[in-house]
């Protein structure tokens, strides 16, 4: 049997330019393992501030990722912080 490959989540052209945008303009995010699982978190912070991070969540409530689905939302809310800042 072989073991089930785990999907690999590639930007497009557009969220990269996003991304770039929203580091210009001193903010980042990033994703957290969580301890003991294949989990992740996405954390918010401002480059200039690295000690105040905000995890993301719906409902307050932290939300939790495979690596391919943190990946994604990663790259959607750059997307959506960059229209802010280009408007």
């Amino acid at each position: 049997m072989t073991k089930k490959q785990e999907e690999k989540y590639s930007p497009k052209e557009t969220e990269i330019q996003s991304m770039y945008i929203c580091i210009n303009n001193d903010l980042a995010y990033v994703i957290q393992p969580i301890k003991s699982s294949k989990k992740y978190k996405v954390i918010k912070f401002k480059i200039s501030n690295r000690l105040e991070l905000y995890s993301y969540k719906e409902n307050n409530i932290d939300v939790e990722f495979t690596e391919y689905d943190a990946l994604k939302k990663t790259m959607e809310l750059y997307t959506q912080h960059a229209k802010r800042f280009t408007k």
